[in-house]
């Protein structure tokens, strides 16, 4: 729904101006002029091959990775907060429900959203010991205390990640045997790319329409998918860290390890948390996650083709 520019669209645009403004000082300073300023230098590595300094070349790709997400991400998000301010998009809360996520889904986003925040100040807090770090890690205990609060934090994470996708390919499989729709709404395909190039075009106000999206849109498997994998770039090299040390492989997998935390943190910042709650239709947060909810002029509005198969589901 639509109307004048609001409250709601300032505090959006101030408060995604501050956080983007933290994360683009963090990503220039510490990833960008170091990628720009380091030099080349082969070497060798045991296990691979002579000749390339592995080291490095993980780094680099981190870094031209993390440069470019982050880039897309903002400049993404800068449109679609001028775009939606402009036309005062508001959320409508009143009316008839629909169900969107299950008490399931909803246990698992908090159990996702925990743990990542506590290995997200664990980690960089023992990685930056130097500088704040050492404040965080004296208060808790030590960095013994520290570093178990961190390991317990990751394994309640990969449970998780087993958990989430053991459960919801048995319910895949069992569906298919009983020979019953099995969709896989969380799937990219190319009406994603086509939604994202019609969207671009309505947010620098060259479209008429915004596309008329299913259960996710185009940036919510973006998210999921982007935040999935970040799971397993961190979660594998950081079992080789605590197995092995940080010298392991010539320090590859710790370089891996700190560089997608990095990316995972500032790709939150940026695009996650703008995405489900700091737009101007969802500040100051969207409640979803809690209610599992949203009302049925909100899926008309934002999850069109969802509503329509969901329409048995609207309850007052």
């Amino acid at each position: 729904m639509t109307g004048g520019f609001s409250r709601r669209s300032a505090g959006s645009i101030i408060v995604y101006a501050i956080v983007s403004g933290f994360c683009l000082s963090w990503l220039v300073l510490l990833v960008t002029i170091p990628m720009l300023t380091t030099t080349f230098s082969p070497g060798t590595l045991a296990g691979f091959p002579a000749g390339l300094d592995w080291a490095y070349l993980s780094n680099l790709f981190f870094q031209v990775l993390i440069t470019v997400l982050i880039l897309f991400a903002v400049a993404h998000n800068g449109l679609d907060i001028v775009s939606k301010a402009a036309r005062g998009v508001v959320r409508v809360e009143q009316g008839p429900k629909v169900k969107r996520f299950d008490l399931n889904q909803r246990v698992q986003h908090v159990w996702l959203f925990t743990t990542t925040a506590v290995l997200a100040v664990t980690g960089f807090a023992s990685l930056y010991y130097e500088q704040w770090g050492r404040v965080f890690i004296d208060a808790i205990g030590g960095e013994a205390v520290n570093f178990d609060i961190h390991l317990l934090a990751a394994l309640l994470l990969g449970v998780l990640v087993v958990y989430h996708f053991a459960f919801y390919t048995a319910q895949y499989l069992a569906r298919r045997a009983r020979g019953e729709p099995a969709p896989l709404p969380i799937m990219l395909g190319r009406k994603d790319v086509s939604d994202f190039l019609q969207n671009l075009r309505f947010m620098m106000g060259l479209g008429k329409a915004e596309p008329s999206y299913g259960k996710y849109d185009y940036a919510q498997k973006f998210d999921y998918w982007g935040i999935y994998w970040g799971m397993i770039i961190l979660g594998a090299p950081g079992v080789l860290l605590w197995m092995f040390g940080y010298s392991f492989l010539g320090g590859v997998p710790f370089i891996f390890h700190t560089d997608e935390a990095m990316l995972a943190v500032l790709f939150l910042g940026v695009f996650h948390f703008y995405q489900a709650h700091w737009s101007p239709r969802d500040f100051p947060m969207n409640k979803v996650f809690v209610t599992g909810t949203l009302s049925e002029r909100e899926m008309k509005d934002q999850h069109p083709l969802e509503l329509e198969r969901a329409k048995p589901e609207v309850s007052g």
